[in-house]
């Protein structure tokens, strides 16, 4: 929660419009959007003013927003590691079949914690940092981030695709449940009577 906090107040303070921000990106937004800028709520963030000078209320919040995220990651990163040797040690307790679902299950977690590495932050980074290195390189920027809303729609199903696709219990019961929705019982049955009823008798001489 007190990351969240931290992240939208920054927000709040740091990218409230102002003339210059909406004179900005009024095209753009009519272009793409087909939406006039005074008649929306708005958050803007541009990191350059007329004369190539920073913005250093909207340079603060991309500051703050980098330091936010990285601080999860080293957070990550620690306790992951502690786990990792943690269990390695304390597993060698238990019994093989254990320590199998253990590692299974840990693998499962290292990927949960991974997906939004790939569904938020990777397609986030270059929209938030692209204004910032736009001048810098000289090339335009110009693109609509709609798209970002289905990628973020992509990860409340990974914590269980996760398990189904890496714990091997999880992997049995669906491979059964695949079986018996494409090969109900009924069916073999059936094919199973029709064939007895072809097979011709055979004699014994």
């Amino acid at each position: 929660m007190v990351p969240g906090v931290i992240y939208g107040s920054s927000l709040y303070f740091y990218c409230l419009p102002d003339q210059f921000s909406d004179d900005y990106v009024r095209d753009e937004m009519l272009m793409n959007y087909e939406l006039a800028i005074g008649e929306i709520p708005r958050f803007v963030i541009v990191s350059y003013d007329g004369n190539n000078s920073l913005r250093w209320k909207n340079m603060a919040f991309l500051v703050q927003a980098v330091s936010v995220i990285g601080l999860h990651y080293l957070v990550i990163l620690y306790f992951g590691l502690k786990i990792h040797f943690n269990m390695k040690k304390k597993l060698q307790e238990y019994s093989t079949t254990y320590r199998r679902i253990q590692n299974q299950l840990f693998r499962a977690l290292v990927v949960q914690t991974m997906a939004p590495t790939f569904l938020f932050v990777l397609p986030a980074g270059p929209i938030l940092l692209g204004p910032l290195a736009s001048p810098i390189f000289g090339f335009p920027i110009s693109l609509q981030t709609g798209w970002l809303c289905s990628v973020f729609s992509l990860y409340p199903p990974i914590d269980s695709i996760a398990f189904m696709v890496i714990v091997t219990e999880y992997k049995k019961v669906i491979k059964e449940q695949l079986h018996y929705m494409f090969f109900p019982p009924e069916s073999q049955s059936a094919s199973r009577t029709s064939t007895d009823q072809n097979a011709k008798p055979i004699q014994m001489s």
